[in-house]
């Protein structure tokens, strides 16, 4: 009886991942630089959400996106990157204007047109088809608004 309670409540843990359209900003700093870097918002269609933490799968490879974008584009060494999304438009629009808001004192705010590739989603890992090694920034909870 405790083995079935012990599977039971294994499998209600379980995250289930769907596919959802979302909006997306990214939003990146170097700390040797007085620019701040911020996309404009973008719809993805095809993004996957774990439905537990409200997390989009693969926000580290869409950060990747944007690092290699600002490094190679706009010479910007090391930045550090964030990605922001909702399934509301009005949200992000909030969301990017508060940004705007915040680091517009401190920072040279320049829009760049990176554009975000739908990441594909296989179990649970991420397929990169740019050939980079992975290497992302850590999930905070600014990344699950």
């Amino acid at each position: 009886m405790l083995f079935f309670f012990a599977c039971l409540s294994c499998q209600m843990a379980e995250a289930k991942v769907k596919q959802k359209p979302v909006y997306l900003f990214g939003f990146a700093t170097s700390f040797t630089d007085s620019l701040a870097y911020i996309t404009d918002v973008q719809y993805i269609d095809s993004a996957y959400i774990d439905t537990k933490t409200r997390f989009l799968i693969g926000r580290n490879m869409y950060s990747v996106q944007l690092q290699q974008y600002l490094e190679d584009k706009e010479s910007c060494s090391h930045p550090v990157t964030s990605i922001f999304f909702s399934k509301k438009k009005a949200k992000v629009d909030k969301k990017i204007l508060s940004i705007r808001r915040r680091y517009e004192k401190n920072y040279n705010l320049k829009t760049v047109p990176c554009l975000f590739r739908p990441e594909s989603y296989m179990g649970s890992e991420i397929i990169d088809d740019s050939g980079s090694d992975g290497a992302g920034s850590k999930p905070s909870k600014k990344n699950k608004k």
